[in-house]
């Protein structure tokens, strides 16, 4: 679930001069040669709003769009990162659930990132940018684009209609429902994909900790919730439960902790993964997430990113780790 008082690596900037930072952003980028340090050292240490009123000052003083700028002067992956965080989280989830369902194939983790995690409130902040900036619907998109039981779910997830504000359920109902769970995989033939649908897609992810804790207790000391849905499940449904699974026992930084471990771990890196999650976590909890990083892998984040990246790159992303605050 959503920590209750998320952890932001990028805040708004004390101090914050907006028209100085848009003549030091016009001045690292005119003339031959870019300061893509001064840029990073801007861009990556102000929050949303503030970006956005340095692209209106930008514009006012210079005649000139930061954006255009900014893409005309910074090329790859370091190009991308910026990019990405002049959007707000919303924006960014929306467009990355974009690039995940148009053109050929599809990137069921992207979506899963999104749709098994969020709150209510931030699925309705993501369909509405979705909506602003592609003139397409969300679900429909999602609906055309995936098949099976992952389909479905992500039709129960797209409703935004999750109990997370409803009260925690009483024994006797945890204990029906983490049956139902046992009882549709564990304990029969088959594995009825219907019940879990039920459980996973409708409950709020404090009822779901309820009933998955009594599962782990109870009914499956050994493999647990988790062990359970690796065995029964296969392909983008089993890592769509595993999100749900991990986010309701160990909350949402646990997740993206260990999403940026897979995007990192072993030979070669998925810098599309990596890009994704710090952009679009900076501002909301990824210094939250970095703790996690090291409570669930033994090692720091900062040391994973200057490991895997280099560069520019690697300087942008390693400055939105690092971030403008400390807790």
């Amino acid at each position: 679930m959503a920590a209750q008082h998320p952890k932001p690596s990028v805040v708004a900037a004390k101090h914050f001069d907006v028209e100085k930072d848009s003549q030091t952003l016009r001045d690292a980028m005119k003339g031959l040669g870019t300061d893509e340090d001064t840029i990073i050292e801007i861009i990556c240490a102000r929050n949303y709003e503030q970006l956005m009123d340095i692209k209106k000052s930008f514009q006012q003083m210079f005649g000139r769009v930061l954006i255009d700028d900014l893409k005309s002067e910074l090329g790859g992956k370091f190009e991308k990162v910026i990019l990405c965080i002049m959007k707000s989280p919303a924006e960014q989830n929306a467009a990355n659930l974009r690039s995940a369902v148009k053109g050929m194939g599809t990137d069921e983790t992207a979506i899963i990132e999104v749709m098994c995690t969020s709150t209510n409130e931030e699925l309705a902040e993501v369909k509405a940018a979705y909506k602003k900036a592609f003139d397409h619907d969300l679900m429909k998109d999602l609906v055309d684009d995936t098949s099976g039981d992952f389909k479905r779910l992500l039709v129960s997830m797209s409703a935004g209609d999750r109990d997370q504000d409803g009260a925690p359920l009483d024994d006797g109902e945890v204990h029906k429902l983490a049956q139902k769970l046992y009882d549709a995989g564990e304990g029969k033939i088959g594995t009825d994909e219907e019940a879990f649908n039920m459980v996973m897609g409708r409950r709020g992810f404090h009822q779901l900790k309820q009933i998955f804790d009594v599962y782990n207790r109870h009914l499956s000391p050994e493999k647990g919730i988790i062990g359970a849905i690796k065995s029964e499940f296969s392909g983008s449904i089993k890592e769509a439960y595993l999100a749900i699974a991990t986010t309701a026992l160990d909350g949402r930084e646990a997740y993206f902790a260990d999403k940026l471990y897979e995007s990192m771990k072993g030979l070669g890196t998925n810098d599309n993964q990596l890009i994704r999650v710090i952009t679009s976590r900076s501002q909301v909890d990824l210094k939250g997430v970095a703790v996690q990083f090291l409570k669930r892998h033994e090692k720091t984040l900062e040391d994973f990113v200057v490991h895997d990246t280099s560069g520019d790159y690697g300087k942008c992303l390693l400055a939105l780790v690092k971030g403008n605050v400390h807790f």
